[in-house]
Order: structure tokens, then C-alpha cells, then sequence
């Protein structure tokens, strides 16, 4: 049954009523219901002749493409192609668009039919459509029997509408939870719905977070290169009005070779190449969440006393590899609280890609290396990436490598010159060498020497291989980071040299020691969340060996760039005041050199020359040492 395309009878004042009251209901405001409102009849009740060779039948594809490319209505009340309804199919929506709107159309189009057949879970946009978009199951209207068929087609029409709208904010305005569900209901059990396979479900939340990144990079891409194709033919221009100038000169007779600019060849831009979708395709998530997870649902079963997962109960799936969505939303809440911003900022690129981003929300933003080497992360679309950026919006965009002991060695020196004077937010990634566990340190305080603790509650530990735990401050303790060289106290002090992060001075909890040599990690302190740093092994040894080590400096592009910038400006100052110490005042050096107050031997002989009898000496002069012979 379709929806009337027939106005109402008063337009202006039921558009304004319509906007009124899905305005009450849905986060979003009236330019954005109405966009929401036009692609919706696009997509379902305009005229099939009229958009057959537009529309590709998948769903995201289609929702991307027309979005953010339809013609805005008209809504001035003196037109009679006024927009007055929002399920009014005008026909404004199928006039040719400008040239602009067409090429940003193909462009959506061709990164999201990448995005659907290479990136997102099979089905997955039919399965949104379905389960969130779409009004599938009949609508009855219980003691309405004198209803005709006219308002019954308007009153499913409207419901219809609604769902839509409803299913837009379920999945990028309700909040990081309510995502977090819709992803789940899509990835649920054919004969369980409140059950999902854990592998399959965190692989679906790494393929969305991978598509926002493919979808975002290739759009900035597009743009610069445009960019500088029109900065190429500017310049372009500019050289060929040059050259007329200088061949009416020679004409002239006027003609100065002295006149001529200097080459500018050296200025020529490097052109920008073409982003490769490709090089981004998702990788073997591999066990880390999903075994995290499972972990987290048998210990709570076995809290709960249910025993430890059971494969042959039906109410626990086809498998023990399944879990329920309250465990699994507990779970992500403890140990993943970004997971949920990768739908939302999927769904708000494709629906609103030219608004920014709700600043009420968090956005997920793909970590980005930009080229830097890591003995960690082997690509760009790093599933351990992915893993890292689930834990705290501070560890999504551009990552700035600070220290690696691949490159720069198990030198304490380096790795403290790399910190200090960085005020930006620090992650610090360890690789023990007994199992290869991967387990680290949160900070968002500045680094700097102290025999005391400092930090504040964002800091927190994790373990993320093999298998993701957050450690976050448990709000009995303050020891959150240590950062203390011998060279502060020449030793004196009795503490831990090193860098450590919770327990106390003499054995923080997690601990590198300044020789690298006996580092430590502890399963529990005063100051952050119980839980395992170590891979388990045999034995209780605290203790390990350091395989690898590296700083990077996280927080966003803006936070790094204004972090390195500090950074420099320090390392300026301290080389400016060493530089100032080295030069020496010689007139002063000879005075305390002669003074005796800087010790030497150079004039140890006027001192056994006093006192002889032969030996006459003017105080006043210098160079009137004598000796009489």
C-alpha cells in the first residue's frame, strides 16, 4: 500500500504541525527531519519510471547517494510547487541537478558500492533496512472500523515515515548503547535474537568502523585533488598571461632580462595520488575482543551461579561461542565504551555528510599512523587498531609515534627526551617476551620528573593481547603515573628508577625500569581496577622481559600537532640555556682560576715563593713576580 502524494488542505500550517510534533519525538532538527523526510519518499513512493536508473536497490548505497544530492524544496507559501507535506513527492526532487551535486553523487555512490561489497558484513544494509528502517509487520487500527480508505492509507503512510525516521535515530542519535543494540540485533541468531556469535559480532563492529575510514579518506581525497587541479590551472593561467606580458615587451622593444622571475620549477606541487579503496580492506579480526568477551560472560555465569557455559543448552545458542546482549552491552560498557560511536558515525556520514558532527556525540575516527613504522601494528586497518580505539575517544585519529626500541634502542634517556615537554596524551604499548602479551598505559597528563606520583582519573591500564581488559582508576587511590630517574636524586632516594603507573613508589604496578631490566607488572593496586597485565604462565613472577616498547602520542590530529609544537618550542629553550651555560666569561675564568677558587697547580709556585727572602712581589702588578738570583 503506497503513501498519498495529494497536499493536505491547509500546507503551510501542516508542515509546520508535522515538523512540530517528529521534532518532540526524534533527536534531530527541522532541516534534518525534512531531509530524512524527501529521501524517504525518493526511495519508497516517488514514481518508479522516474528514479529505475537511479537507484541500485541496496540500500546504504542508495540512502548515501541521495541524502545529502537531493534538490531542496521550496518553501516559499506563494509558489504552487510549494513544499507543504512531508510525504509530498515533488517534483523538484527529479530536476537535473547541477553539475556539482552530480559529480559528488557519483561519488558517494562509487565508495559506498565499494563499501557494500567489500568492506560491511553480507546483508548487512538489507538487515538495517529491515529490522530498523522498515514497517514490515501489518498496522491495525483497533476501534477505527469507519475509516476510509483514503485515511487508512495516510495513517500507514505516516507510520511508515515515523519508523524511518525512528530507525535513523536508533542508529546515530540515541546514544552509544542503543547502537551498540542495533548492531547486535543485526548480527543476532536466525533462531535467537537475543543471542549472537562473538567473533562475528565484534568482526561487524570493525567493518563499520572500517568503512567510516575507507568512506572519509577517499572523500578527502577527492577533495584535495580537486583542490589542487584548480590551483594547477590558476598557476597555469598566471604562466601564460607572464608569457604575453614578455612577448609585448620584446615587441617593444622593451624587454629586460633582468626583469625575468626567478625559476619557480622548484615550487611545483607533488601531485596527489588517487586513494586505493583496496589498501584498506578489512583484515582477519582475529580472537582478541571476541575471546575478551567470552571470558567476561563465563566469569559472570559463574557469578551469577550458572555454572560455566553450557554447549549443549539452546538458551546459549548453537555454540559457546554466543552470547546474550546484556552481557555483551556490560562487557563493552567496562572494556569497549567507543564501539557504539562506529555506527553512529557511519549513519551520520551517510545521511548528513555535509554537517558536522554532533558535538554531543563522540565521533569514531579510524586510528591513523600516517606512514610511521610500528613494531605493533603492521597496516593501516590494524584489527589491534581498531581494538585500541574502542577503549577511549582520546585514541581515535592521528597517532604520532614518540619512541620505539626498534629504532631508537633500550635507551632510558631517549624514550624520558621523548616525553617530556610532550603535553599531549601519551599511550604506551609494552611486548613482554616470554609470550608475546601486549598490555600498556594510558595517560593524559604531561610527563615530567618527579620522586612523587601525579596524573588524574582519565589515566588507565590495559591488557589487549591475548585478550582486551580496560583497568580503569577505581577512586580509592591518586597513583596514577611516576616518572623518576636516578639522575634526579643520584640514587639517594630509595625509590624505583624508572617510569611506572599505579602501586606505590618502591614497586609500582606496572613499572619499566631505567636499566629495562626487572620490569614489572602487577594483577592489582590500591589505584586502578583489578585485573591481568601478563598473559597467564606459570608461576606468580610479576616480572618480564622487555621485547618491545613504544611511545605514541594520541588525542586527535589537533591535540598532537599543538603537543609537538610545544615540544619543539621546549627543546628550543632547554638547547637556548645550554648553549648560554657554555659560554664562559674568560676574564672571570682567570680571575677565579688565579684566585685559586677554581683549583690548579698552574700557579702553585708564587704561593712557595712568599715569604723568601729573595723573592720581591707587587701585588698591583701582575707580571712582577721576581726572583733574585
Amino acid at each position: 500500500m503506497g503513501i498519498t502524494a495529494s497536499a493536505p488542505t491547509n500546507p503551510n500550517g501542516d508542515l509546520n504541525e508535522q515538523l512540530s510534533k517528529l521534532g518532540d519525538r526524534y533527536p534531530f532538527g527541522n532541516d534534518e527531519i525534512i531531509r530524512l523526510a524527501r529521501v524517504y519518499t525518493f526511495l519508497n513512493t516517488s514514481p518508479v519510471d522516474s528514479r529505475k536508473d537511479l537507484l541500485t536497490d541496496k540500500f546504504l548505497v542508495d540512502l548515501a547517494t541521495f541524502s545529502s544530492t537531493l534538490r531542496k524544496p521550496i518553501l516559499s507559501k506563494s509558489d504552487e510547487n510549494s513544499y507543504v507535506d512531508l510525504l509530498q513527492v515533488d517534483e523538484n526532487m527529479f530536476m537535473k541537478p547541477s553539475h556539482q551535486i552530480l559529480k559528488r553523487r557519483e561519488r558517494i555512490k562509487f565508495i559506498m558500492s565499494i563499501i557494500d561489497e567489500n568492506v560491511l558484513p553480507d546483508n548487512f544494509g538489507r538487515t538495517m533496512n529491515e529490522t530498523f528502517f522498515t514497517l514490515l509487520k501489518p498496522v491495525k487500527f483497533d476501534g477505527e472500523y469507519d475509516l476510509s480508505p483514503d485515511v487508512v492509507e495516510a495513517k500507514i503512510g505516516w507510520m511508515k515515515l515515523a519508523k524511518f525516521i525512528d530507525g535513523a535515530s536508533e542508529t546515530s542519535r540515541r546514544g552509544s548503547r542503543k547502537a551498540m543494540e542495533c548492531v547486535f540485533k543485526c548480527c543476532a541468531l536466525e533462531n535467537d535474537s537475543n543471542r549472537a556469535n562473538a567473533k562475528k559480532l565484534m568482526d561487524c563492529f570493525y567493518r563499520i568502523a572500517l568503512a567510516c575510514a575507507i568512506y572519509d579518506t577517499y572523500m578527502t581525497n577527492q577533495r584535495m585533488m580537486e583542490d589542487q587541479k584548480e590551483r594547477i590551472r590558476l598557476k597555469e593561467i598566471e604562466k601564460k598571461k607572464q608569457e604575453e606580458e614578455k612577448e609585448r615587451l620584446i615587441a617593444a622593444g622593451q624587454y629586460n632580462p633582468d626583469d625575468d622571475d626567478e625559476d619557480d620549477s622548484s615550487d611545483e606541487e607533488t601531485i596527489i595520488p588517487p586513494f586505493d579503496p583496496s589498501t584498506m580492506y578489512p583484515s582477519d579480526i582475529g580472537d582478541t575482543l571476541a575471546t575478551s568477551l567470552l571470558e567476561y560472560a563465563q566469569k559472570n555465569s559463574m557469578n551469577m551461579g550458572m555454572g560455566s557455559l553450557n554447549i549443549n543448552d539452546s538458551s546459549q545458542g548453537d555454540t559457546n561461542d554466543t552470547i546474550s546482549l546484556d552481557i555483551f552491552l556490560a562487557w563493552a560498557d567496562s572494556n569497549a565504551p567507543c564501539l557504539g560511536s562506529c555506527l553512529e558515525t557511519f549513519v551520520h556520514l551517510i545521511l548528513f555528510p555535509d554537517r558536522p558532527y554532533p558535538p554531543s556525540r563522540s565521533e569514531f575516527i579510524f586510528p591513523r599512523l600516517e606512514g610511521q613504522q610500528s613494531a605493533f601494528f603492521n597496516s593501516d586497518q590494524s584489527p589491534l587498531l581498531f581494538n585500541f580505539a574502542t577503549m577511549s575517544p582520546s585514541l581515535c585519529g592521528a597517532w604520532h609515534r614518540l619512541y620505539t626500541t626498534d629504532s631508537d634502542g633500550l635507551s632510558f634517556n631517549r624514550l624520558q627526551n621523548a616525553l617530556l615537554g610532550y603535553s599531549g596524551p601519551t599511550l604506551l604499548i609494552v611486548r613482554e617476551a616470554d609470550q608475546g602479551g601486549v598490555f600498556g598505559a594510558f595517560s593524559s597528563t604531561a610527563w615530567k620528573e618527579s620522586k612523587n606520583f601525579y596524573g588524574n582519573s582519565d589515566c588507565f591500564l590495559f591488557s589487549i593481547l591475548p585478550s582486551l581488559k580496560l583497568m580503569r582508576p577505581r577512586g580509592a587511590g591518586t597513583n596514577y603515573q611516576y616518572c623518576n630517574p636516578e639522575s634526579r636524586s643520584r640514587g639517594y632516594d630509595g625509590q624505583a628508577h624508572g617510569i611506572g603507573f599505579g602501586g606505590d613508589c618502591n614497586q609500582p604496578r606496572l613499572f619499566i625500569s631505567e636499566t629495562f631490566d626487572e620490569n614489572r607488572a602487577s594483577a592489582s593496586d590500591l589505584t586502578f581496577e583489578a585485573g591481568r597485565l601478563l598473559p597467564p604462565r606459570e608461576g606468580l613472577s610479576k616480572l618480564f622481559d622487555l621485547e618491545s616498547l613504544e611511545v605514541w602520542g594520541v588525542g586527535g590530529d589537533e591535540v598532537v600537532a599543538e603537543a609537538l609544537v610545544g615540544r619543539k618550542k621546549q627543546r628550543e629553550i632547554v638547547a637556548s640555556n645550554i648553549q648560554k651555560a657554555r659560554k664562559v666569561d674568560k676574564a672571570q675564568f682567570l680571575d677565579d682560576f688565579k684566585s685559586g677558587l677554581i683549583e690548579s697547580k698552574t700557579f702553585k709556585h708564587r704561593a712557595e715563593m712568599r715569604g723568601r727572602g729573595d723573592c720581591h712581589v707587587d701585588e698591583n702588578d701582575d707580571s712582577n713576580y721576581v726572583y733574585e738570583k
